[in-house]
């Protein structure tokens, strides 16, 4: 028999009913009813050939998709190293070899410190991968080689394993139970290898981020030097009056920014820019639509490309474009702008604009996309306008938050850990290392109320109802792996029975990890989408308080209800019915899912090489969508050099969760350690080349790397599930005569998770406030560590490009008093932008879009042109600059 006894399983069947009876249905209720058994589980025992089918084949399409990619990748540049081709000459990145292969080589030799370029929360997570990687090549191997030939060799002839099993601390046999204090050791060497990187990391960390911020590229940057103070009574703002009270903080005050209404601004600079938008579309449609009617008229659409017969065309057509009248302008329905929606007690306003096409059910006519874009345009610039002067003579209302500039590094710090007022709820509450561009203004311009609070807290109670109630659509995807189950209830399926059976098992394997995958991704979505209403007032608070909550979600419904139960309830239940009994649930159920973490990895890994290097989507809108969607120069600019972003506070957790999974099953069943180096390497690989070569490398939403400690800290509910795992294991494991030879270890390890509990603590306190704070002193000793020098110079080494918030210094007075005043205040005149065309009806329809309304003067043709297609019917737009009005 096995050393671990398993008593019999609790039902908690009722209790997951209780909450699923709105699916009152008999056809649904077998598996609506969740029960005590992870899902996990049906995978224990697996043989190696299995496992084998199943990753070969992921295998053979992540192969098909990067051969693709090695294909594509000098082909279409744009797509695949837009960073060498999208971004401003100083900027660009040498473009890789063209070789098929030849990629491989130059990206796995970048250095790490290239990635301080792309500030600290690129830098640190590339660290993370690193180190994660280096920590499982050193425990995996020491593990595998010790503990896999004392697992296989553990059965006797009453016990064995079965399967894959085998290689695991299942397969121990009660006559072979002393081997476990094997496991006992190399638990306890991991354990402490754990804290010994994490303690490096955190040191690390802390030196890194010091110099960084520190330097003096960021100590001088505005970014550094403001802080935005919250609940501002109305007495306190007051120039004079701020810069009185600030007086005592070294350096004092620069400038000063308060927070002013700006609700219809905005409004009406976005209803602005989409009447550019459609004037600029109606100009391209208007010289699309001319070209063709005159090339029916001259039956052009006969002659070939011949460069004479161009030349003849264009000639034809010069002398006839007058002929062109008004009433050929493109006509469309205007958008419906609905009057904004004000929720006062949330201090909230809703904006609504529908498509134009419901003006059909209210039978109105098309107009003139010219003429309603000229006097839309002309509406909104006079108003727009009139609120900056309201601004300028002070008479715009004011909110309870101020933005001070100090003009020192230090100072900024120095009132951001004061404690600014003596009364509650004055003057409470600031914040630092504001980017301009990363502001949330609609929760900066709401006050602390009660009503707000209240919406923060229910937040928190949609999450963790989330988290319980995932269990619905997990019940229901399920269903997809029991075909027999799924054409009973649903008898039009029948057809999946004509598929061989190889194909059938095939699709029951992997549909519903794709479904799977499909659903984590609406509740990411989901929970991004709720932070927002926690009221966080910049993108980077907004990314950490993710982080946290979506490691939380992960954590559970990956490891613990896959583990353990297909029910979080039952989990709760169990704890809170019996807290002892922890390690006793770890024990009886992690052993036997350790086989479904090998699928899991490998599925994951290979789906994550070959989905995301061949960016199979953006390929496919390349040839599609876009070159119907891009028609004006500006909306093809826009597309072309708006890179895309990382959020960081969606990939951290990803990895911590996959880390903390690797470290509880090390010592359970070692073999985990391959599959987490597997893909570790080939996250590794994909990050250092899409962070160079794809990824936008200014991250307004930078956290200035204090993700990367939260992340090193997730890593203990890895640790914790280990040591609580391995405690079960000691205090059930039998001998033959029934007794415990392994109760003395058990306890042991019982002073070991405590110890790891008061070091967690202790750790923490040591560190927290290094992850917001700067020391104002600073000795010799820690100056002069070799590690903040190498990374000092590592930094002055790599390509270093400056963001726009640290390069404001240089800029007018004008537009830093503008800085942290709401965008739409900093909105100026646009100028219409179209191509050149080789009939001049660009310059002609410029000027008389500026005798319509001389408010947009300056409209160019310069950087864009127009070339037509095979057949002169359809016109094409090439963009060589930026537009006129582009910051």
């Amino acid at each position: 028999m096995s050393t671990i006894f398993t008593e019999d399983s609790y039902d908690y069947s009722a209790l997951t009913s209780s909450y699923m009876g709105i699916f009152y249905s008999q056809k649904f209720e077998q598996f609506l009813k969740t029960t005590q058994t992870g899902y996990a589980h049906s995978t224990s025992g697996i043989e190696f050939s299995f496992l084998f089918k199943t990753v070969f084949t992921s295998l053979c399409l992540c192969t098909i998709q990067l051969t693709f990619f090695c294909f594509f990748r000098s082909i279409f540049k744009y797509i695949y190293q837009p960073r060498c081709y999208c971004v401003p000459v100083k900027e660009r990145m040498e473009p890789l070899p063209r070789g098929f292969l030849s990629w491989i080589a130059p990206i796995m030799q970048t250095s790490i410190y290239f990635y301080l370029s792309m500030g600290l929360d690129a830098y640190f997570f590339i660290r993370f991968i690193s180190i994660l990687l280096l920590y499982f090549i050193f425990i995996g191997s020491m593990n595998m080689i010790v503990l896999i030939p004392i697992n296989y060799t553990g059965s006797d002839a009453s016990y064995s394993a079965v399967g894959l099993d085998r290689l695991s601390l299942s397969n121990i046999a009660s006559s072979n139970v002393r081997r476990l204090n094997a496991h006992f050791i190399l638990g306890l060497v991991t354990i402490a290898l754990f804290h010994w990187m994490l303690l490096y990391e955190l040191q690390s960390f802390v030196a890194i981020r010091q110099s960084y911020l520190l330097s003096a590229r960021h100590k001088d940057s505005i970014q550094a030097r403001v802080l935005l103070i919250s609940n501002v009574p109305t007495h306190l703002q007051d120039i004079e009056v701020l810069n009185e009270i600030f007086g005592v903080i070294p350096g004092g005050i620069r400038t000063i920014w308060f927070l002013y209404e700006f609700d219809k601004i905005e409004c009406d600079v976005e209803r602005a820019k989409k009447a550019l938008e459609v004037l600029e579309i109606s100009q391209i449609k208007y010289l699309n639509n001319y070209i063709k009617r005159n090339i029916r008229r001259s039956c052009f659409s006969c002659f070939s490309s011949d460069n004479d017969k161009l030349d003849d065309l264009i000639e034809e057509l010069h002398v006839s474009r007058f002929e062109f009248q008004e009433s050929s302008e493109p006509m469309f329905y205007p958008p419906i702008y609905v009057e904004s929606i004000r929720i006062p007690k949330l201090e909230r306003r809703i904006q609504i604009t529908l498509p134009g096409l419901l003006r059909i059910l209210i039978f109105q006519r098309k107009v003139s996309m010219v003429k309603w874009a000229v006097e839309a345009l002309a509406t909104k610039l006079e108003e727009i306008d009139a609120q900056k002067r309201q601004l300028v003579e002070g008479k715009a209302l004011m909110y309870k938050k101020v933005f001070i500039e100090f003009n020192t590094q230090t100072g900024a710090y120095i009132a951001h850990q004061c404690l600014l007022s003596q009364n509650q709820g004055s003057v409470d509450s600031s914040l630092i290392e504001v980017n301009p561009q990363d502001i949330l203004w609609h929760n900066l311009s709401r006050n602390n109320s009660y009503a707000c609070l209240v919406e923060k807290y229910v937040v928190t109670i949609v999450f963790i109802s989330i988290m319980i109630l995932y269990v619905v659509p997990v019940s229901f995807i399920g269903l997809v792996s029991q075909i027999p189950l799924l054409v009973h209830l649903m008898p039009f399926l029948s057809w999946i029975y004509r598929f061989p059976e190889e194909a059938r098992e095939t699709i029951s394997s992997f549909l519903p990890s794709i479904l799977l995958t499909i659903l984590t991704e609406i509740v990411m979505v989901t929970f991004r989408f709720l932070t927002y209403f926690k009221g966080k007032l910049t993108g980077s608070e907004l990314e950490i308080d993710f982080s946290k909550w979506y490691f939380a979600f992960l954590f559970v419904q990956q490891f613990l209800v896959v583990t353990i139960s297909s029910s979080i309830t039952v989990i709760f239940k169990q704890i809170v019915d019996q807290p002892t009994s922890i390690p006793v649930l770890l024990a009886t159920n992690l052993p036997k899912a350790a086989t479904f973490f090998f699928q899991f990895f490998a599925l994951k890994a290979f789906a994550f090489c070959g989905a995301n290097f061949m960016r199979i989507d953006q390929l496919i809108l390349h040839h599609s969508l876009y070159p119907l969607k891009d028609v004006t120069p500006r909306q093809k600019f826009r597309r072309l050099t708006t890179l895309p972003k990382i959020k960081w506070g969606t990939v951290y957790p990803v990895y911590s969760v996959y880390a903390c999974i690797g470290i509880a099953y090390s010592i359970i069943s070692p073999l985990i350690s391959l599959f987490i180096i597997f893909i570790l390497s080939l996250v590794l690989l994909y990050y250092k080349y899409s962070l160079k070569f794809i990824y936008s490398h200014i991250n307004v939403s930078e956290t200035q790397g204090r993700l990367y400690p939260l992340a090193l800290l997730h890593l203990y509910t890895g640790v914790y599930c280990l040591e609580c795992c391995i405690i079960g294991i000691f205090f059930l494991s039998k001998s033959e005569d029934g007794n415990s030879p392994m109760r003395l270890q058990g306890w042991f390890m019982v002073v070991v998770l405590l110890t790891t509990i008061f070091g967690h603590i202790t750790i923490y306190n040591r560190y927290s406030k290094h992850f917001s704070y700067l020391p104002i002193l600073t000795d010799k000793k820690f100056k002069d560590e070799s590690i903040v020098q190498e990374h000092k110079s590592k930094m002055g080494q790599s390509k270093v490009t400056q963001s726009p918030e640290e390069g404001k210094d240089n800029e007018n007075y004008s537009q830093h008093q503008l800085l942290y005043v709401h965008p739409a205040f900093q909105f100026e005149n646009p100028k219409v932008w179209l191509p050149v065309d080789p009939l001049g009806i660009a310059e002609r329809q410029i000027l008389r879009i500026e005798e319509m309304m001389p408010g947009l003067q300056g409209g160019v043709t310069k950087g864009a042109t127009v070339t037509f297609g095979k057949s002169y019917r359809q016109i094409k737009v090439r963009i060589s600059e930026a537009p006129p009005d582009y910051k």
